[in-house]
């Protein structure tokens, strides 16, 4: 309820926000430094099994709400997020990985200091994105279906406490941080060992970017077959000490056809676990409509698991604002499980 409430008053701020955009004859997308993001679901049917699976059976919930404030200068960008996420079917706030954990139902996504000498070089300090996987690098409003594959919420983390570099050379980019592994900020947040995290990507013929199904229309390369491919490793304590992981990643995009997929590795001393998923789509309309499906595998202690599922997402005129549909039917044997749900979600960001 605190979270449906909060949630109320943050969308209210939102439309009072464009009003005064239009008032004054700006656009909608100069209102900055306002983050926020706000989504609720209606879960038709669902049927878990793995942390971070909606609640069993049919409801309404507020899914996540973030806010907070992003400023930046020339050279330095400085930005603060929150965020509140309703529990999932085991009860759970967060997902086992989910960094930044506060209290309760609060955490801190991103809260960090960046400077910027040069486009080839950032240096970062503070909350930030583990520099591993593809997923972990899309923010949660961007996503094409309504969450992301099953694996990734055991094996890829998503924000950590650390210093980074990172930057962009043109074909090639890169990420390199070195992080608290403890998944709380709190009196022992640098007494729980550390975590080490590097990316490198190339986009070899032009740009496709994180978000490829988002790029404009009138992109100048939209009639060039594109594409990117990034590698991504990690070592430390994630569950456990002397973790190592590793995957790859690859974007695909031709004029409105977007395909991504990843694979990924982890390995612990209690064992292994892998995981791979590929996600083809289209866009219709001016980038209004984005149609995509999803194909998944996952092992973990000897077993297979396998998962399908789908989305469309329709944006509006003000693409902050959006409504999802989506399902998924996972199968496999214990500790996999067999899941499924079917949800719409709505959707507003700014960002």
């Amino acid at each position: 309820m605190r979270i449906a409430v909060v949630a109320v008053a943050a969308i209210v701020g939102w439309c009072a926000t464009v009003a005064a955009a239009a008032d004054e004859g700006r656009a909608p997308s100069d209102t900055r430094p306002l983050v926020l993001l706000a989504q609720g679901d209606a879960i038709v049917a669902s049927a878990p099994a793995a942390p971070g699976d909606p609640p069993e059976g049919a409801a309404l919930r507020v899914r996540r709400l973030q806010i907070g404030a992003d400023g930046r200068t020339a050279y330095v960008h400085a930005r603060g997020v929150f965020e509140a996420q309703d529990a999932d079917a085991a009860g759970n706030d967060f997902a086992p990985v989910a960094g930044g954990r506060l209290a309760g139902p609060l955490r801190v996504t991103e809260a960090f200091l960046s400077w910027t000498p040069h486009v080839a070089i950032h240096v970062d300090a503070g909350a930030l994105r583990v520099p591993f996987s593809l997923t972990r690098q899309i923010p949660d409003a961007n996503l094409r279906m309504p969450e992301r594959a099953a694996f990734t919420r055991t094996m890829a983390p998503d924000f950590r406490v650390g210093a980074g570099v990172g930057g962009d050379l043109g074909a090639m980019s890169y990420a390199a941080a070195v992080m608290s592994s403890s998944r709380w900020i709190d009196g022992d947040l640098f007494d729980r060992g550390a975590m080490v995290a590097v990316r490198l990507a190339a986009e070899p013929i032009g740009p496709v970017g994180l978000t490829p199904w988002r790029r404009p229309l009138d992109d100048p390369w939209t009639d060039w077959v594109r594409f990117g491919h990034a590698v991504s490793f990690f070592y430390g304590t994630l569950f456990e000490p002397r973790s190592i992981g590793a995957g790859t990643d690859a974007a695909l995009q031709w004029r409105r056809v977007v395909a991504t997929g990843e694979y990924m590795f982890v390995h612990a001393p209690s064992g292994n676990q892998q995981g791979a998923t590929l996600e083809p789509g289209v866009t219709l309309g001016p980038r209004r409509l984005d149609i995509v499906a999803r194909g998944s595998w996952q092992r973990a202690a000897g077993g297979n698991g396998w998962g399908t599922g789908a989305a469309v997402t329709l944006y509006a005129s003000d693409p902050r604002a959006r409504l999802q549909a989506g399902f998924e039917r996972r199968t496999g044997p214990d500790p996999l499980g067999a899941a499924s749900y079917a949800l719409l979600r709505l959707t507003f960001a700014i960002d």
